[in-house]
C-alpha cells in the first residue's frame, strides 16, 4: 500500500499495562515501546531500565525489567544519570534501543527567566541492538553504536550540511534530537524532533554494516506541517509518522503514513489535536484478536495510572467507505 491510499484510524478502545505497585513515576515517564511474539516491551525517558510485559487476559503485566548497565558497557557519565531512552523497534529476532542523543538546557531556577548552561549528556547517545533467545524472552547478545567519535550516531548527523548548523542547539530549542526508530527488513531510520529545517521534519535512514558500525546517515525531509517527528514504527513496507512540535506545546499531534522513498508525499491519517497528554510511542500489538496500534502518552493524565497500572489508548486502521 503507497502512502497515497492509506487507511484512516479511529480510537478503538483501552489496554491496561500492569507494572505492579510504587511504579508511578515511571508510569509517568513512559516512552518507547516495541512487541516480539512473545512479549510487550517499554522503556520510560528517565530510567535505565527496559521491560518485559507478558500478555494477561486482555492486557499485558510486567514479567522482568533489565537494568541496560548490565547489558551496556561502559555507558558515559554517573549511573544516576537518564538515558532518555525514546524509542523501541522489534526486528522479530532483536529488539533495537534509541537515545534522544540530545543537548539539553537546565531548566532555569525560580526567578530566573533562562539559563544559559547546555549541557551535553553522552550517556543520552544509545544505539543499541539486544539479540534475544530462542524464547524472545532474554538478551544474549548487545551490539552498541559508539557514544563519541567518527562512528557515532550523534558525530555522523552533525556532519550532514543540513544538520550541521543545530549541533550547538539545545533539544526543544530546535536542536538534534532523535525522538524515533524504525526498522524495515535491513533499513534502519531515526526520527528527529530536531530540528525542522525551513519547515521540513528530519527522518534519517542509516546505513550499518555486518559488523554494526555505522557507515553514514542519508536524511530525508517530510512536510510534517512544520512540525519535528514525535516517534516512528513500521507499518509493512511503510513508515507510521507521530508529528508533533518541537518544543513544549501541547499539540497538535498528527500521525501520517509515508513509504520512505524520495519523492513519497507522507499522508496524514490521524490526528490528536491539542492535549496536555503528548503522544509518545507506538506499536503495534494483537489485542482482542485484532492488529492495533498501541498508544503511550507524555505526560499522561491521573486517570491513566491506577495502582501501578498505566492504561493505554489503541487506534485501529479503518478501511476507506
Amino acid at each position: 500500500m503507497d502512502a497515497g491510499s492509506s487507511t484512516d484510524y479511529n480510537l478503538a478502545g483501552q489496554v491496561v499495562l500492569d507494572y505492579g505497585s510504587g511504579e508511578d513515576a515511571l508510569l509517568r515517564n513512559l516512552s518507547g515501546c516495541t512487541v516480539t511474539d512473545a512479549a510487550l516491551w517499554t522503556v520510560a525517558d528517565e530510567g535505565r531500565t527496559l521491560e518485559r510485559l507478558t500478555r494477561d487476559v486482555d492486557g499485558f503485566r510486567l514479567s522482568a525489567r533489565i537494568r541496560l548497565d548490565s547489558l551496556i558497557q561502559n555507558i558515559p557519565g554517573s549511573p544516576d544519570n537518564e538515558l532518555d531512552l525514546e524509542s523501541l523497534e522489534s526486528d522479530g529476532a532483536s529488539i533495537w534501543l534509541c537515545g534522544a542523543h540530545c543537548r539539553v538546557r537546565r531548566k532555569p531556577e525560580p526567578n530566573e527567566i533562562i539559563n544559559p548552561e547546555i549541557r551535553d549528556r553522552k550517556s543520552r547517545r544509545i544505539l543499541a541492538r539486544l539479540t534475544l533467545d530462542d524464547t524472545e524472552t532474554q538478551p544474549v547478545r548487545v551490539q552498541v553504536l559508539p557514544f563519541e567519535g567518527d562512528r557515532s550516531l550523534r558525530t555522523i548527523l552533525e556532519r550532514d550540511l543540513f544538520l550541521s548548523p543545530f549541533r550547538e542547539l539545545p533539544t526543544k530549542e530546535n536542536g538534534i534530537d532523535i525522538e524515533g526508530l524504525a526498522v524495515i527488513g535491513e533499513r534502519v531510520f531515526v526520527g528527529l524532533r530536531g530540528p525542522v529545517v525551513g519547515g521540513m521534519a528530519v527522518v534519517a535512514e542509516l546505513f550499518i554494516d555486518q559488523n554494526f558500525t555505522l557507515l553514514s546517515a542519508r536524511p530525508y525531509f517530510l512536510n510534517l506541517g512544520g512540525l519535528g517527528v514525535r516517534e516512528l514504527t513500521r507499518d509493512g513496507e511503510n513508515l507510521l509518522v507521530l508529528a508533533g512540535a518541537v518544543g513544549e506545546a501541547q499539540g497538535p499531534f498528527t500521525l501520517y503514513r509515508w513509504s520512505p522513498e524520495v519523492g513519497a508525499v507522507p499522508r496524514k491519517v490521524y490526528a490528536w489535536g491539542t492535549s496536555i497528554e503528548k503522544p509518545e510511542g507506538l506499536c503495534w500489538c494483537q489485542i482482542g484478536g485484532e492488529r492495533r496500534l498501541l498508544v503511550l502518552y507524555d505526560s499522561p493524565g491521573d486517570v491513566r495510572i491506577k495502582s501501578g497500572s498505566y492504561v493505554a489508548d489503541f487506534l485501529m486502521a479503518v478501511p476507506p467507505a
